[in-house]
């Protein structure tokens, strides 16, 4: 279990990120993490990650903690150790290596005698990274770049995959099949911290929620109750949702609130 307590952060000397942020992460879970532009959301991954210094943060106070041993002392590259994989805003593949050595290089991490058996379940999961192998990841399109991004981090075979914003920028019909993807990972073990401005494909998709506000816990608690919660429909749903309504797309979520970006 991933177990956040006290958490706050900032940048330089006095822009506050977080303040005593305090959840857990229940192992083979789905936990979606909701909030306006500059809430916080993804300077909480990078402190998980261990990448909030390379962003010009820092961490404050609090600790986090994987079964009880400390994550904020690691470095990000003990941190990949510890099964704990970030797949950032962005997707951020590596433009000029093709498919194949983006996935060689996230299998890094992974036992030699595991990388074969690792990259054939990723190619399992996203049969189209088959079919582009030795094609550089800058020419593919955004969605099959965002697959490929998911993959390179499931070669590390992760037991915590912290996702931030997934669905940015995908067309309706790559989103659903993202949040596919999504269910299916939990479904395999892994568990999800997912950072999604769909907040209805979020709360559909999560088994608990967080909601974030000017860095602070506001609200928590199981996906479906925070889905029938009056301000989370208020800010986030634009009214009630159905348990059969297809997921709001970002184009209306941006329409709904004005200043949501993410």
């Amino acid at each position: 279990m991933l177990t956040i307590s006290d958490l706050s952060a900032r940048y330089g000397r006095s822009v506050s990120a977080l303040r005593g942020v305090s959840f857990e992460v229940p192992d083979e879970s789905i936990v979606a993490v909701l909030g306006s532009n500059g809430a916080g959301k993804s300077t909480l991954l990078r402190a998980i990650s261990g990448t909030l210094g390379l962003h010009g943060g820092q961490l404050t106070s609090g600790r986090i903690s994987l079964d009880e041993q400390r994550l904020d002392r690691l470095d990000p590259a003990a941190v990949v150790h510890r099964k704990v994989l970030q797949v950032p805003e962005g997707r951020q593949v590596f433009g000029r290596m093709s498919v194949e050595e983006n996935l060689r290089a996230g299998g890094l991490a992974t036992e030699p005698g595991k990388r074969a058996a690792a990259r054939a379940a990723v190619l399992e999961l996203f049969p189209v990274l088959g079919q582009r192998l030795d094609q550089a990841a800058g020419l593919l399109s955004g969605g099959e770049q965002q697959m490929l991004a998911i993959g390179r981090a499931m070669m590390a075979e992760p037991r915590l995959l912290l996702l931030d914003e997934p669905s940015l920028g995908l067309a309706p019909q790559m989103i659903e099949r993202i949040g596919e993807v999504i269910t299916e990972i939990n479904g395999r073990g892994t568990a999800v911290l997912l950072v999604e401005q769909n907040a209805a494909m979020a709360l559909q998709l999560a088994h608990q929620a967080v909601v974030l506000e000017v860095g602070e816990l506001a609200l928590a608690g199981g996906a479906a109750e925070l889905a029938e919660s009056e301000d989370v429909q208020r800010l986030y749903l634009g009214g009630q949702l159905e348990a059969d309504d297809e997921p709001v797309r970002p184009a209306r979520v941006r329409r709904t609130l004005g200043v949501w970006q993410g």
